[in-house]
């Protein structure tokens, strides 16, 4: 279900950021991205994303993402350890598969972060783990 469809749209504050690859929900202590269909998620876009997360949260704010599968796309699993060696700014992450192939390659992507990751099944469960992490409490 996209974010702005759920009810957690209504309950949440929150800043909506439409780039041409992606919708992202920005929150204080976590973000929220919707990839487009048909997108291939590589390197230049990651470095698109977080050039926008850090004119939004600065340099040094620590944060969790919420990758809300609910477009069929690609991605480069390797962008992953980009978090764990150059940027310190991600701390954890939750990919919400709704279908058996996007939970598999969510298996995957676990595999080749060292970053904290949880696979959810929704945007409920992604969330409420994201508030749970001692890191943003």
């Amino acid at each position: 279900m996209r974010f702005e469809d759920s009810p957690l749209s209504k309950t949440l504050s929150y800043k909506k950021i439409i780039l041409d690859f992606a919708t992202k929900y920005l929150f204080d202590d976590f973000f929220i991205m919707e990839v487009n269909e048909g997108v291939h998620f590589n390197s230049e876009k990651l470095n698109s994303v977080l050039d926008e997360i850090r004119n939004h949260y600065g340099d040094q704010k620590k944060l969790a993402y919420i990758s809300n599968r609910v477009n069929s796309y690609s991605i480069d699993p390797v962008l992953w350890a980009y978090f764990d060696k150059d940027d310190r700014m991600l701390i954890a992450a939750s990919i919400v598969s709704y279908t058996d192939a996007t939970f598999m390659s969510a298996n995957i992507e676990k595999q080749l972060s060292a970053i904290s990751m949880k696979r959810s099944r929704s945007l409920e469960e992604a969330i409420a783990w994201v508030k749970r992490l001692s890191e943003l409490n």
